[in-house]
């Protein structure tokens, strides 16, 4: 065993030797089992003369690590590769380094590829671990698109994941009535971005879902819109400033009688002052709009949505 300083190895009880010679084409590539280690070799002669292939499956999103270590060899190199499209997730050509890297990846098949692309012999170890992400739909299923949308009930909590070779899903449901749907979405991952389409996949509303404080550990977020019948479908999908990863969960609450509210479709509920929390503060808000309401409903000047009404008076700008 090799004793490496990014992968303690020598800790590590379940080994299995790379004895196989069959493992290297991309084509012959061996299967790698989670949580065990492999060891091998390149032999080192003669230019780019020897080349390894290893391969694992997903059989639904998940939080991939891969921890190896290599010793000798001027110009090793290390490539993970997605199999779907052929395409490096990863690729490092470097001495006596190690690689420790950890994934959020979909479902599918990988490629771990090393080489001596100079013909430099070394030795390496390599343990892969993944961690499902309790994926709650059918694996393989592509929901990448509008058109593409995974169906989703009231009420029901679902499991997903944002990945690296996946970064946005679609869901899509369908209000036989007026209703207040709240949207409750709890993840890890340091910002997501959300969308809201019509039933013509029309963008109606979108923003950012982001942690209070850097010292949150994760977003919980629960906000609600009063929406009319009709189709309508929501995104998630990696932030591009922040571009973190992971597992989320998700539901759509439905509830049917919220009172008469509303006189132009969309009203926000819940954060009303935007300050990541709902309390007595949003509450006295509301009701000073339901006596605003009561007291200048008719007349013509009088503002009926809540949003414009709070950001003319508090400053607060309309959000999602």
């Amino acid at each position: 065993m090799l004793v490496v300083a990014c992968l303690p190895f020598n800790s590590l009880s379940a080994n299995a030797a790379d004895t196989d010679a069959t493992g290297n084409t991309k084509n012959t590539a061996i299967e790698i089992t989670f949580d065990e280690v492999v060891t091998g070799d390149m032999s080192g002669q003669g230019y780019d003369s020897d080349s390894d292939w290893y391969r694992f499956t997903l059989k639904e999103p998940s939080k991939v690590n891969i921890n190896c270590g290599i010793s000798g060899g001027m110009y090793s190199s290390v490539q993970i590769i997605d199999a779907r499209n052929n395409s490096a997730l990863y690729s490092k050509s470097a001495s006596r380094s190690g690689v420790d890297e950890t994934y959020y990846l979909t479902t599918g098949d990988y490629y771990i590829n090393f080489q001596d692309s100079h013909g430099e012999a070394f030795d390496y170890d390599i343990k892969v671990t993944a961690e499902p992400c309790g994926y709650s739909f059918e694996s393989g299923t592509a929901n990448n698109s509008v058109t593409d949308a995974l169906s989703v009930d009231f009420d029901t909590k679902y499991n997903a994941q944002l990945s690296q070779n996946d970064g946005i899903d679609y869901y899509t449901f369908t209000l036989p009535k007026d209703a207040r749907i709240t949207f409750d979405f709890v993840s890890e991952v340091g910002a997501a971005d959300w969308a809201l389409y019509n039933n013509q996949d029309e963008l109606i509303k979108d923003g950012t879902y982001t942690r209070i404080n850097e010292n949150d550990g994760r977003i919980s977020k629960k906000n609600s819109l009063i929406l009319e019948s009709g189709k309508y479908t929501v995104s998630v999908a990696k932030n591009s400033n922040s571009k973190t990863y992971g597992a989320y969960t998700f539901s759509f609450d439905y509830l049917e009688n919220y009172g008469d509210s509303s006189a132009n479709g969309i009203i926000s509920f819940g954060d009303i002052t935007k300050d990541g929390a709902v309390d007595p503060t949003d509450a006295s808000i509301i009701l000073c709009f339901y006596a605003y309401r009561s007291t200048n409903g008719n007349a013509e000047t009088s503002e009926a949505d809540l949003n414009k009404w709070v950001a003319a008076r508090l400053g607060i700008s309309e959000e999602f």
